[in-house]
């Protein structure tokens, strides 16, 4: 998956209303997470370009691997957050075709690969994201990142993400990180994931 976005970065609006995932995901929880906590790394991160007309033609993939720990941060919060969006919809279906075959072949089932994106979420330390991405075979791959950091690009394909930092849930299931993975994962957007497989 590529965000073609440069700088002056401008929020993505949400696919569906902010009640749209409850009870799954509250419309509270949809508000401060995507209107305070997303929009707040949009603005951040054009603060940090605004004098440095250098990086402005820098995509915002690039940005996310900046040794400027301020600007990666933040590239990270954003891009991050706009895959997250996009991996949740209120009407769930199945993964099917060729990504649903892709499932079958490496983890067995979809039932095995939730369990383990869930565990993947538990087993994370801190704050962070889970993602499920393609390999340079095609394979699929579950890999975990710390605060805003992002998988490398030139080895996986992210197809979908789930942000497992506490803003993401801890106004609906406080420190029940556990009932928020499973949550989210019956919102799951496997129809975007499909699209987000290479050719």
């Amino acid at each position: 998956m590529s965000f073609d976005k440069y700088y002056p970065f401008t929020a993505e609006e949400l696919p569906y209303t902010l009640n749209a995932l409850e009870p799954n995901i509250s419309e509270y929880t949809m508000y401060f997470h995507h209107d305070k906590h997303y929009m707040g790394y949009i603005d951040k991160l054009n603060k940090l370009l605004e004098n440095r007309p250098f990086m402005q033609n820098v995509p915002l993939e690039t940005l996310t691997k900046m040794e400027d720990e301020a600007i990666r941060t933040n590239a990270g919060g954003v891009y991050n957050h706009e895959l997250y969006f996009s991996s949740l919809t209120p009407n769930y279906r199945k993964p099917s075709g060729r990504l649903a075959g892709q499932i079958e072949k490496d983890f067995g089932s979809l039932e095995a690969l939730e369990e383990q994106l869930a565990e993947a979420g538990m087993n994370l330390v801190g704050s962070g994201w889970v993602w499920l991405a393609e390999n340079p075979t095609g394979n699929l791959e579950i890999l975990t990142t710390a605060n805003q950091d992002t998988i490398d690009f030139d080895k996986y394909n992210p197809m979908l993400n789930i942000d497992v930092w506490e803003h993401a849930y801890y106004l609906d299931r406080q420190n029940r990180r556990d009932k928020y993975l499973n949550a989210v994962l019956q919102k799951a957007n496997w129809l975007n994931a499909q699209n987000n497989m290479s050719e």
